[in-house]
């Protein structure tokens, strides 16, 4: 065991062991002796925490992306990693971590690609592509990609119209919504 994972292990250990009755000992005993009962419990706990916060907290936020990522390397084809990369995207883009949002929605696509979501993970990797990370090329086989893959959903709809607007700066777009409204 590495120094970091005994670290991690000795300080759950102890926080688990000063908190509570022995009514809750079998529990901690089986989080203890269950690796993956011990990540899922820090995804509760920092889960927990986000929620009772008002306002993105950058310090929870990058406990919630390490246990993520944690979880999603070590059970890969547990049916929740992908939610729990899902997960990560969506916080990584809050806290504006752009590649890291879209690495996650990239392996999701990739990885997991009969995934509930697997449209919406699409169009954010593109989105995040087009936006924030200036690869409007990239982007545009992401979106084509989606539409191919799902032409009748509205996330293609959306792409189609995103493929539209690559490469425009803001008052190209500002202009042309004007003149198809008619303003001037």
């Amino acid at each position: 065991m590495n120094k970091i994972k005994y670290l991690v292990f000795a300080f759950t250990f102890l926080i688990l062991a000063s908190c509570g009755s022995d009514d809750n000992s079998a529990e901690q005993n089986r989080i203890l002796k269950d690796p993956k009962a011990e990540i899922l419990n820090r995804i509760k706990n920092v889960e927990d925490q986000m929620h009772r916060s008002e306002k993105i907290d950058n310090v929870i936020a990058g406990q919630a992306l390490q246990v993520y990522h944690e979880y999603s390397q070590a059970y890969p084809t547990d049916p929740m990693t992908p939610d729990y990369l899902f997960k990560a995207g969506e916080i990584a883009t809050a806290i504006q971590q752009y590649p890291q949002a879209y690495s996650h929605y990239k392996t999701i696509s990739e990885k997991y690609p009969t995934y509930k979501m697997i449209q919406e993970s699409m169009f954010l990797q593109a989105s995040i592509l087009d936006n924030y990370l200036n690869e409007d090329e990239k982007a545009r086989v992401v979106y084509e990609n989606l539409i191919k893959r799902y032409p009748t959903s509205t996330y293609a709809t959306d792409a189609k119209a995103a493929i539209d607007n690559l490469g425009k700066s803001d008052a190209d777009l500002i202009k042309e919504f004007k003149k198809k409204n008619g303003e001037k």
